[in-house]
């Protein structure tokens, strides 16, 4: 995620924070929703970074996001159904939710009462729901999205924006309850379904299939079905004066870009090799997870881009073919496989930013990945730098994960050999497609696949403010700096 260019972050050098041992009981893997007393869900999953984002009690199957938009004023009004079934006989339940007036609230048909305490909507039905059984909650809400501010970012906050005559959505971490009320964590992922009504000079971009555009006197409404379980930071809508350009990639997948009028012919062009770019990734890390694929070309807006499920946005500038590779690899790695815990964002980011590398070698487009991966573990042993296993959250951007992890990922492969190493990652995108996995899990599988205990090759790399040798490139760690007087 946000590709601020190598990273703007990453030109701030923070300091390292004390090591998380790899066996630690607060690790990603044992995140889960907190129980629940006297039938009431949790007010959030206990992640170490976002102790209040998802909820428990029920689990999500399926969002109905159903607004009329006026992008001029940037109001918003409508309302969100949201599927779910009770893992508990629940009395009453919470929704995430940022901002935005709530105006009614009907479970199973029936109205419920709520109340808002910070970012939780606190919702009571009318009757206690009963454990392993589906409802259903409708949302009927309004008002103008205001961005969630997140610590570390250059940017003034993530989710729902709006500039001029341009909406743009770019949630991670935490931005998607700033636009719908949701169980905002990816350990609760869910089908989406977007139906949005804007002035018919507009286009509208979602997540999924377009499935139809109705037009109703000077309006028109679209609505796109996502059919595959989607991270609702993941979730996006788009509106602005777009171009769309459809092509076909591998096996007949429908891709579909946006773009501004202005863009210039070589950045369509570069967006014309997405077929290449999927072949390609696909020999390394397996068959593409999704339905569907594209891109937004906001040329406009904050200077990042997210990698929002099969269709990712770029904002600011005109993207490169590097970024494009590298939200195109968080399919894969971010998205359809998900980290259980925002302290493992180096299970999606390590690896798209390895994949740009790899990309770079075969088309020789910046020399062989040796010097790539040379000149960032030089930079690596100069700069300070957080803890790629556990970066904290105001640095969760930055060199640790974006720069040290690709490099160990190097150094993982050089440990293990090639066929070890892409059998690995294969293996991590089919045993967890669709789901959320942990550090734990990515390294029970390479030891699996490469026969070897690497244990200690992980706790150096994940966990150590020490950056380790390369042997195989001849590259030693850092030495000491002598202590003063």
């Amino acid at each position: 995620m946000y590709r601020i260019t190598l990273l703007a972050t990453s030109l701030t050098l923070v300091a390292c924070q004390s090591p998380a041992p790899l066996d630690s009981s607060t690790g990603a893997d044992s995140l889960e929703s907190t129980s629940s007393t006297d039938g009431y869900g949790s007010a959030g999953y206990d992640d170490p970074y976002f102790p209040l984002l998802g909820n428990g009690g029920y689990d999500v199957e399926h969002y109905r996001i159903v607004l009329d938009v006026d992008v001029a004023t940037n109001h918003i009004e409508g309302f969100a159904t949201i599927d779910a079934v009770a893992d508990e006989d629940l009395s009453r339940f919470n929704l995430d939710l940022s901002g935005l007036e709530v105006s009614g609230i009907r479970v199973n048909g029936e109205s419920a009462s709520f109340w808002r305490e910070g970012q939780e909507l606190v919702i009571v039905p009318a009757m206690t729901l009963s454990a392993n059984t589906p409802f259903q909650t409708t949302v009927t809400y309004s008002g103008m999205p205001e961005v969630v501010p997140l610590p570390g970012l250059p940017i003034p906050g993530i989710g729902w924006m709006h500039e001029r005559e341009l909406i743009i959505t770019m949630s991670e971490p935490t931005g998607a309850m700033n636009w719908y009320p949701c169980n905002n964590h990816q350990l609760d992922k869910a089908t989406h379904e977007f139906e949005i009504t804007v002035a018919s000079d507009y286009v509208v971009a979602a997540n999924g299939i377009l499935n139809s555009v109705q037009t109703r006197g000077d309006k028109q409404r679209y609505h796109f079905v996502a059919s595959d379980p989607m991270a609702t930071y993941l979730s996006t809508v788009n509106i602005g004066r777009f171009d769309v350009e459809e092509l076909v990639g591998p096996n007949e997948l429908p891709l579909t870009f946006y773009f501004p009028p202005a863009t210039k012919e070589e950045i369509r062009e570069g967006f014309r090799r997405t077929p290449e770019m999927i072949t390609t990734l696909s020999e390394w890390f397996g068959p593409y997870p999704f339905e569907c694929y594209g891109g937004v070309v906001a040329g406009a807006g904050p200077p990042a881009a997210l990698e929002t499920q099969t269709l990712p946005v770029y904002g600011g500038k005109s993207p490169g073919i590097g970024v494009q590779i590298h939200e195109l690899t968080h399919q894969w790695f971010g998205n359809s496989v998900s980290f259980e815990s925002w302290r493992d964002l180096w299970l999606a980011e390590a690896f798209a930013s390895y994949a740009q590398w790899l990309w770079t070698e075969k088309t020789g487009d910046e020399g062989s990945i040796v010097e790539t991966v040379e000149r960032y573990y030089g930079y690596l042993s100069e700069a300070e730098h957080e803890l790629m296993g556990d970066p904290g959250v105001e640095h969760l951007f930055g060199l640790g994960v974006y720069v040290r992890g690709p490099v160990a990922l190097h150094a993982l492969r050089l440990e293990i050999g090639d066929e070890a190493f892409f059998g690995t990652l294969k293996a991590w995108t089919s045993t967890f497609k669709n789901s959320a996995a942990g550090a734990k899990d990515f390294i029970a599988l390479a030891e699996q696949h490469s026969d070897r205990d690497l244990a200690e090759f992980f706790e150096a790399w994940l966990y150590s403010s020490e950056l380790p040798a390369i042997p195989a490139m001849n590259l030693p760690a850092p030495k000491a700096e002598e202590p003063e007087g």
